[in-house]
């Protein structure tokens, strides 16, 4: 029987960071788990103890679609840098969902999405998934992989349908300035090509660096937000786009209906309610951060902001599996080699909540580097 898959399909090779071997390693106790980008310190107070979030009674009925009442939330939640409404939000399933969606709207053989490297894994398997075609420009560790906005400027051409940028960007956790952005929204604009920028690591930047303060002065920006890190809500898939409202015209066209559940949403707007959360989340990140950057001598931490809870680390030799190196010591990382630009001497690390349980690995680790 020969099935009529889709062509591309054939030679399609997913790349993904998410090792099903990993979900087994970190129910273990004795792992200290540096993989997954959450927030390592859990989710609100407000939330875990208020029982009638989890209403089972509620199952029973289809969620309140279009999520009017969480978007005009959302809506007053950015109302001290942006004037927006509900009608330049829509929710999805966490931002991997908003960001396959709007995939959907610009991914054409015909024309290809242009980003840089090393940036999020799944974000450039969707693109192939859906049959797209991504470029893009590498970042290089001689400049410890600090982003710059007119190399990727003087890539754009007529090709490009869509340009994906990740601020905070994932796997380095730098922050980009909004005035980098700007930079690369306007030129874009100019060429009618989307920018879509996702902010899914954005609650542990400043707010007044989030782009959705620009919405409403460039036609052809999209930001994209979720539940699952800050607010250390993973595990209720929740995201959400800010756009204009012709974008988001579009977007509406070839979204999916009830994407979300409702507890999902029920969780995630009491989660709005509690600011303090994410800003002591913040502070014992940066904190934690910060000694275990003061611990490394040897290995080498590439461009990074204190406050966001990922970093990226290489080993100076190239030969050495830095992935490995922690694994033998109990500590579950992600590899380097699921990010395009990296090699196996480097890791993706998340702070984790006991910060002197792996300082005291890190010191291991570099105890075996020969000078």
């Amino acid at each position: 029987m020969n099935i009529k898959i889709k062509k591309h399909i054939y030679d399609f090779s997913r790349v993904s960071y998410v090792d099903e071997g990993e979900e087994y390693l970190c129910e273990q106790k004795e792992i200290i788990d540096c993989s997954l980008g959450v927030n390592p310190f859990g989710c609100s107070r407000t939330i875990s103890d208020n029982k009638e979030l989890f209403n089972i009674e509620s199952l029973n009925n289809y969620p309140q679609y279009p999520y009017t009442k969480i978007r005009e939330e959302l809506s007053e939640y950015w109302s001290d840098i942006a004037k927006i409404s509900s009608e330049n939000i829509r929710l999805g399933c966490g931002s991997m969902g908003i960001l396959s969606t709007i995939n959907m709207l610009f991914v054409d053989k015909e024309y290809s999405i242009l980003g840089y490297c090393p940036q999020f894994s799944e974000y450039i398997t969707d693109v192939k998934s859906q049959g797209g075609r991504y470029e893009y420009i590498e970042l290089k560790d001689n400049i410890n992989f600090k982003f710059d906005a007119d190399k990727l400027i003087n890539k754009m051409n007529d090709r490009h349908q869509a340009i994906y940028i990740d601020n905070p960007n994932n796997p380095t956790g730098q922050v980009i300035p909004l005035t980098e952005l700007i930079k690369v929204i306007e030129a874009a604009e100019k060429m009618n090509i989307a920018v879509v920028i996702d902010e899914a690591y954005g609650e542990f930047m400043d707010r007044n660096n989030s782009v959705i303060s620009l919405i409403n002065k460039y036609s052809n920006l999209f930001v994209i937000r979720t539940f699952s890190k800050g607010f250390g809500l993973a595990g209720i898939r929740v995201g959400y786009v800010v756009c204009n409202k012709s974008l988001l015209e579009y977007f509406k066209k070839v979204e999916l209906p009830f994407s979300i559940n409702t507890i999902s949403y029920n969780i995630a707007s009491a989660a709005l309610r509690d600011s303090e959360f994410i800003k002591d989340s913040i502070y014992k990140i940066k904190d934690a951060k910060n000694r275990l950057i003061g611990e490394c001598s040897k290995i080498k931490i590439l461009e990074t902001s204190l406050e966001t809870p990922i970093m990226l680390m290489m080993h100076p030799n190239k030969e050495v599996d830095l992935y490995k190196a922690f694994m033998k010591n109990n500590v579950v990382t992600e590899s380097g080699q699921c990010f395009i630009g990296l090699r196996k001497n480097f890791v993706r690390l998340r702070v984790p909540r006991n910060i002197d349980a792996l300082i005291e690995v890190v010191k291991k680790i570099e105890d075996d580097i020969v000078s």
